[in-house]
């Protein structure tokens, strides 16, 4: 167990050298010296060839931007089913082995062994390999606070050329697994509802992608998203009843088969041997995710400690499983998935450890009890530790895996207890069993047994965890916090077992909890701030007023980056949603807000025209003008359009650009001004309202175009600081450089209070030009009669090349956005 450890820290220090060297090189040599003291010398060079293997294994973080505009020659295999999408094309996962530029054949190892989204016309076997021309997709990447920037929502496409070259078609033994996930994703998806299939599939093949969002978000607040990711709940339920099974079996063999059989292993030992294949299936039908594998090793030691004659300890597995996966893949460690299954599965070994102890010590005393009792006292005491045993299980894995859970997606599950105590047997002991039977069967036979009960206790389990979420209070929303108050909570348990685990060391985690939630809660009054969010080509702000009011304006295409931003926030509910005009880049997004969030009222220009099955807000609210709506500490003024304003040039796309909302927000020492779309035309008219116009910052019109620079209107706004939303690799090549020469040309008109970025105060002359496509999301606020500038670029950790970086990165620790 100290070899495990000593190397798995020895992997943590190589990865913690890069952000913070000066810290950690003091706490390697702490580390050292304690050995030392304790005379476990031979640890320390465990330590070291841990940081040595890391770096060996080392990969930089793809360098897609290099591979841009490149077309290359990419071999391979298909691994997952086509998607059609609404545009005609089809979306394929491709695992790249090699890449080469097509014109220069050099390596590009940015993609080696690596999944690339390949769109074309055409459907593609799983499994089968190929030799394609590739040309790469834009840069779907972006940068905002809450965004988690995952492998889905940052993936890498690029659309299909020709297929140089069908590598024989010859299905290799590693496509064996994937062709049975897609026969049998198919199947059930096809023979049951779309809920149930898509627990079903995710609990049976891991795949997820097919279900809604609303189920989802269902098993989140109900804290049951643990089911739908294959770990070890899964696999030790499904060997549990292998084990059964091939036990009762082997015990009701013929006598005399029995007999022969027993004088080379134990029924147990021959149950063991006959699990492992149908372990080794599972592992390949789930995908191959690290908590499955993490599972599949554990469970694969115990079954072999039953053939050896030897248990084993279920701490020494866990840290085995997780030295196997550090060998595979050393960055595996910081992954979420790997960090909430491994803290999961500690919480449970320890509390069920601590029972354990409990037990021995008032086993007597029960001993007693239960020579004194009746039968059926006996069974109702031992329904009662069942279900005791179940509860501990249960709030062991969810109070463990809580700060994590919060800290990343920013709630908190109050009626996880009770869900898990009642859905999880249910999923577990019933389904999931059923399930991966019938799934076994159908990729043997093409036929699958049991899918009438399966169908009743698919539809049952997600009926329970709707119901369950829909209880009031059943989550509670939490706004983001800083990343040191879950790095002490889990260091917090260290004194626990230093102390031999004195119940009052318990309290010592909770206390940067306790101190991070009070400095939260005594905060200062609210400011008004706006985050402009990096949603590629189009427009979403989201503004926090001084009453705590929030506003999005615009939503970008999709509304999923507010989305996720508004959760970040520990937001509920939207107080206004505003839309600009009806262009799809600033509106799409409307109905994916409407639909996922309490949205009290809607304000347009009065020229969108909404579908029927438009979800509709509280109040829809016109704005033209001369309209001014206020609040405690902050005005909000309609500047444009007016009702008798046309364009006089150009086509209806002119028209409604120029015929967009433009709004001003003033607080006590800051006004902020939002142009939406609009081109020279709507410029020059606005312009006659002079010194209302007047603002500290500026959402520059239509992207930076070329078609909204008119000087004597960003004169008139003289701002101290422009900010421009542009997806990168855009088509348009937003922004204009005639924009931003202009920009650069308009002065601010002194004198002006101080700009702050990151705290630093200074004066300007120039407008600040900052870009979403460069600096992702970027949040202006009000501080101290000045503006305070943050960009998503410099609140991410970077990696520390002397002590001042070490230093930020060391405050980044303390920060939310």
């Amino acid at each position: 167990m100290s070899f495990f450890i000593s190397f798995l820290s020895g992997v943590i220090f190589f990865y913690s050298i890069q952000y913070f060297p000066y810290i950690s090189g003091i706490l390697f040599v702490l580390s050292a010296a304690i050995l030392i003291l304790k005379k476990r010398y031979l640890l320390i060079p465990v330590i070291a060839l841990g940081i040595l293997y890391a770096f060996l294994k080392y990969l930089p973080e793809h360098d897609y931007p290099a591979v841009k505009g490149r077309e290359m020659i990419v071999s391979g295999v298909f691994d997952s089913k086509p998607v059609e999408t609404s545009y005609g094309k089809f979306i394929q996962e491709f695992h790249v082995d090699s890449a080469v530029d097509s014109e220069t054949e050099e390596p590009l190892e940015e993609l080696d062994d690596d999944e690339v989204r390949v769109i074309s016309d055409a459907e593609f076997e799983v499994g089968d390999r190929y030799e394609l021309l590739l040309k790469p997709g834009k840069d779907r990447t972006r940068f905002n606070p809450g965004g988690m920037h995952n492998h889905n929502s940052n993936a890498y496409y690029a659309q299909l050329l020709e297929v140089n070259k069908a590598k024989g078609n010859k299905k290799s033994i590693f496509a064996i697994f994937p062709l049975m996930r897609v026969e049998l994703n198919s199947y059930i998806t096809d023979n049951f509802t779309s809920d149930s299939a898509a627990l079903i599939t995710a609990i049976t093949t891991g795949q997820r992608s097919e279900m809604s969002r609303e189920l989802r978000a269902a098993f989140n607040s109900t804290g049951l998203a643990h089911i739908l990711s294959i770990s070890g709940t899964h696999f030790g339920l499904f060997s549990v009843f292998l084990f059964g099974l091939f036990g009762f079996a082997i015990k009701y063999l013929p006598y005399r088969i029995l007999q022969r059989l027993t004088l080379y292993i134990t029924p147990s030992q021959g149950a063991a041997v006959l699990c492992l294949p149908f372990m080794v299936a599972y592992l390949g039908l789930s995908g191959w995710s690290i908590p499955a594998i993490r599972s599949f090793i554990m469970i694969s030691l115990f079954l072999i400690g039953l053939l050896i004659g030897r248990k084993g300890f279920w701490l020494n597995s866990l840290l085995f499983a997780a030295f196997v996966i550090v060998l595979w893949s050393p960055d595996a460690i910081f992954s979420l998935s790997f960090q909430l299954s491994f803290i999961a599965v500690l919480c449970i070994g320890f509390a069920v450890g601590y029972k354990k102890e409990d037990a021995e010590d008032s086993g007597e005393q029960k001993s007693k009890n239960a020579e004194a009792g009746t039968v059926l006292n006996r069974f109702f005491s031992s329904g009662l530790q069942v279900l005791r045993s179940s509860l501990l299980i249960s709030l062991a894995a969810s109070l463990g895996t809580a700060p994590l859970v919060a800290y990343h997606f920013h709630y908190f599950s109050v009626i996880s207890p009770l869900s898990n105590l009642i859905v999880t047997p249910l999923i577990g002991f019933i389904l999931l069993p059923l399930s991966l039977l019938s799934s076994f069967v159908f990729m043997v036979t093409d036929y699958y047994p049991f899918i009438s009960l399966i169908k009743i206790v698919a539809d049952l389990s997600v009926y329970l965890v709707k119901f369950m979420s829909d209880v009031p209070f059943s989550d509670i929303k939490i706004p983001a916090f800083p990343a040191y108050a879950v790095i002490l909570f889990y260091a917090g348990f260290m004194p626990y077992f230093l102390l031999k685990r004195k119940k009052y060391a318990l309290i010592i985690p909770l206390i940067p909890v306790i101190i991070c939630f009070s400095v939260a809660a005594f905060q200062g009054k609210h400011a008004l701030s706006v985050t402009y969010l990096d949603v590629g080509q189009g427009d979403a702000a989201i503004v926090e007023l001084p009453d705590k009011r929030t506003l999005v304006i615009d939503t970008g295409r999709t509304g999923k980056e507010a989305e996720a931003f508004l959760r970040y926030c520990g937001k509920e509910s939207i107080d206004a949603v505003v839309l600009s005009h009806s262009h799809p880049d600033h509106t799409g997004g409307a109905e994916y807000l409407l639909r996922n969030f309490k949205v009290k009222e809607l304000w347009d220009n009065g020229r969108l025209i909404y579908a029927d099955e438009f979800p509709k807000a509280t109040d829809h609210r016109i704005l033209e003008r001369g309209d001014v709506m206020e609040g405690r500490g902050y005005r909000v003024y309609a500047l444009h359009p007016y009702k008798g304003f046309y364009t006089m040039e150009g086509n209806d796309y002119n028209e409604e650009n120029n015929s967009s909302l433009v709004l001003k927000i003033e607080g006590k020492n800051a006004s902020l001004l939002f142009t939406g779309d609009i081109e020279e035309e709507a410029e020059e008219n606005i312009a006659y309202l002079g010194k209302w116009l007047k603002s500290d910052a500026i959402k520059v019109p239509h992207h930076g175009g070329k078609t909204s620079g008119f000087k004597p209107f960003l004169d008139l706004v003289s701002p101290q600081v422009a900010v421009i939303s542009a997806g990168r690799e855009n088509s348009f090549g937003h922004p204009h450089r005639e924009t931003l020469d202009m920009l650069g040309e308009v002065m601010s008109n002194p004198p002006i209070p101080p700009l702050a970025k990151g705290g630093e105060g200074g004066f300007v002359a120039a407008v600040k030009i900052f870009r979403t496509d460069i600096d992702g999301a970027i949040k202006i606020s009000e501080k101290d009669g000045r503006l305070e500038i943050k960009t998503f670029k410099d609140f991410q950790f970077s990696k520390a090349k002397n002590f001042k970086d070490e230093a930020k990165n060391f405050r980044r620790l303390f920060e939310v956005w």
